[in-house]
């Protein structure tokens, strides 16, 4: 969030929406995003 508020107060509306948006996406699917990353990294 910080730096979506640092966009805001530079003049990035536009931009501090889609951050703030990718930031939902990422927080949203966070445990798949965590399960898929313990995948990868497992040894074989």
């Amino acid at each position: 969030m910080e730096l979506t508020l640092w966009v805001e107060q530079h003049g990035g509306i536009e931009v501090a929406e889609n951050v703030r948006g990718a930031l939902v996406a990422i927080d949203r699917n966070e445990e798949f995003i965590k399960l898929t990353l313990a995948v990868l990294t497992a040894p074989e």
